[in-house]
C-alpha cells in the first residue's frame, strides 16, 4: 500500500467521502448477492433449475408453473 500525501484538509475529506461511498456500495452488493443466493436456494427454484430449459419455460409461465407444481406434488405424495 502506498502512502498518499495530501496538501489540504479538503483532499482528506474528499478521500474519506470516496472511501465511505465505496464501502456502502460493497455492502449493497453483498446484500444483493446474499438475496440472490437465498432465492436460488428456495425449494421451488431448486426444482426449476433441476428441470433445465423446461424449468426456465415453466418459471416464465405462471399457469404452466401451477400445473407442473401440482403434478409434481401429486407424484411426490403417492
Amino acid at each position: 500500500m502506498t502512502r498518499k500525501i495530501y496538501s489540504s484538509f479538503e483532499q482528506i475529506d474528499q478521500e474519506l467521502e470516496i472511501l465511505a461511498l465505496e464501502k456502502e456500495l460493497r455492502q449493497i452488493q453483498l446484500r444483493r448477492s446474499a438475496g440472490k443466493a437465498m432465492d436460488a436456494l428456495k425449494p421451488g427454484n431448486l426444482l426449476m433449475e433441476s428441470l433445465g430449459p423446461l424449468g426456465g419455460m415453466v418459471r416464465n409461465s405462471g399457469a404452466l408453473q401451477k400445473v407442473v407444481m401440482m403434478w409434481l406434488a401429486r407424484r411426490l405424495l403417492k
